[in-house]
């Protein structure tokens, strides 16, 4: 994974970044449980159980001040979260077209 072969400067710059796109999708409860699912990552991982067990801001807070290999699975399992959540978004409240940038990127 690209992540974790990114600098320590890097990955925080990477975290604050996923940190605000995360923030824009307003993921629900639904879209976490689909996001663990997603990421293939274990239930029992710390970035997973923080998910489930706090209010989802303060979880937010609490993964991007993990290290190591924590760090790197909250990393993938924002990304799934994101993912999940802007799915959701996608087919609901922009399917008619909307402002967001991320969702009128030009194709290649």
């Amino acid at each position: 994974m690209l992540f974790s072969r990114a600098s320590d400067l890097e990955k925080v710059e990477l975290m604050k970044a996923l940190d605000l796109c995360i923030f824009q999708s307003h993921p629900n409860q639904r879209d976490i449980e689909k996001g663990i699912t997603l990421s293939g990552l274990k239930p029992t991982y710390s970035s997973c159980v923080i998910v489930v067990k706090k209010p989802f801001n303060e979880a937010r807070a609490k993964l991007k001040a993990l290290n190591g290999i924590d760090l790197e699975r909250a990393f993938l399992l924002l990304i799934s979260i994101f993912s999940a959540a802007d799915g959701r978004r996608r087919e609901t409240e922009c399917k008619n077209g909307c402002s967001h940038e991320w969702h009128n990127l030009p194709h290649s």
